[in-house]
Order: C-alpha cells, then sequence, then structure tokens
C-alpha cells in the first residue's frame, strides 16, 4: 500500500520551482507579442523663436476671431494620415496629433496670424462693446502629406471685418511645401510651413492687400464679400 501512495507523491521542491519558472517566461514572452510600440505625439503649432520677425504682440488696432477650421473627413483623424508613392494611403496609428486636427489647424494659423499682424484673438481676450475684429473662417479641402515628396493644404478662406474699416475677402490658397525626406518630423515640419504660409496671405488680406502667390502659395482666386 505505502509502494501504491507513493506514486502520488507531492512533486519536489526544484519540480515546483521548474514549473513556476516555465509560467513566468511563458507570461513574459506573450506580453512581449501583445506590447505596442510608443505612440508619438505632434502639433502644427510652430514655437516662437526670439528674434523672429513679427508684429508686436497687441500693437494692432483691431482683434481676430478664427473660427475651428473645417476640414475633409478622410484627413480629419487622431492619426497621421500619410499617402505613399503608389497612391494608398496609410494610417499611423503610432504616429498621432496632440489634439483634433481642426483645432490644431486653428491654433497653429490663431499663433501665425498673432505673429504676422500683432493682433490678439478674442479666444484669449474678450473684447469690449463695438470692438474691431476680424473674422477668420477655414474650409480645408485637402490636408495631405506624402512621404518623401510634399505637403499639401488646399483651402477656402475668408476674413471679414467686425465693427472695423476694410473689405472682406473670400479666397482659394493651396499651399505646398516639399518634403526632403522620409522622417515623419519633415513630414510635421512641412505642414507647420504651410499653416504659416497660408495665414500670410490671409494677414495681407486683412492689411487691405491683394493676397498674392509665392513660391509654395498657389492663390486660385479671390473675390470680395458683400457688407
Amino acid at each position: 500500500m505505502k509502494s501504491r501512495l507513493s506514486c502520488f507523491a507531492t512533486p519536489s521542491r526544484a519540480g515546483r520551482a521548474r514549473a513556476a519558472l516555465a509560467v513566468l517566461a511563458l507570461s513574459g514572452a506573450l506580453a512581449a507579442c501583445g506590447s505596442s510600440p510608443p505612440v508619438h505625439y505632434y502639433t502644427l503649432q510652430t514655437p516662437e523663436r526670439s528674434g523672429a520677425p513679427g508684429a508686436a504682440p497687441g500693437s494692432a488696432s483691431f482683434l481676430i476671431e478664427v473660427q475651428p477650421v473645417t476640414l475633409a473627413t478622410q484627413a480629419d483623424q487622431p492619426q497621421l494620415m500619410v499617402r505613399t508613392g503608389d497612391g494608398s494611403i496609410s494610417a499611423l496609428y503610432s504616429e498621432r496629433w496632440s489634439s483634433p486636427l481642426g483645432d490644431e489647424l486653428r491654433n497653429a494659423l490663431s499663433d501665425a496670424l498673432k505673429r504676422d499682424l500683432g493682433a490678439l484673438d478674442v479666444q484669449m481676450v474678450k473684447p469690449g462693446p463695438g470692438a474691431p475684429i476680424w473674422r477668420v473662417q477655414t474650409d480645408v479641402q485637402r490636408f495631405e502629406m506624402v512621404s518623401g515628396s510634399m505637403a499639401q493644404l488646399d483651402a477656402t478662406w475668408r476674413v471679414r471685418p467686425v465693427d472695423a474699416k476694410g473689405t472682406g475677402q473670400l479666397c482659394r490658397s493651396i499651399v505646398t511645401e516639399s518634403v526632403p525626406d522620409e522622417a515623419i518630423t519633415s513630414l510635421i515640419a512641412a505642414q507647420q510651413r504651410a499653416v504659416v504660409s497660408l495665414a500670410g496671405v490671409m494677414a495681407a488680406a486683412i492689411r487691405g492687400q491683394s493676397p498674392a502667390g509665392s513660391g509654395s502659395v498657389q492663390m486660385m482666386g479671390c473675390s470680395p464679400l458683400k457688407e
């Protein structure tokens, strides 16, 4: 009887230790297989550089009101949507915008216009009764990034005076910035430059100048807005 019971004896300490190590090793392997790459976040706002050209903050006699930006659903995604050389679009789930893309565009345009015009945005400063304001509306038809090639911003925009002197304008601009390599940071930098260039032609219209094209900006036409 004793010999039969010995077949069902409790495993030794060494055996239990080996089994525990095996379970831990398997758990570690499964965790490694299931781990995802780290997520990187990007913004369209460019840092303000000391000594960079621009008007002094608050030096303008008017305020600006940069309204929410509308854009195509295809581009309005939390992850970066990058077009490749074969015409397909890749969703880079580990490369994301730090806030909704429409907010990124609005905030970047506001920053660029404030630096260019010296005007404050009503989102930061509450205007008094009858304060002169230039309202800015932007509708982005295309927001494209092509790996190793270019970044493009195609937008219809309006600038309209509210209790201010001047003539409103309705314009369409296509801004194209070259991308020197396939790095994600190069694509982001190109789109940042595109937003600044778009703000530049908007600022010209607010000043009463005729928005002109440049090396990166193609003006598709403007028309005055009726009062």
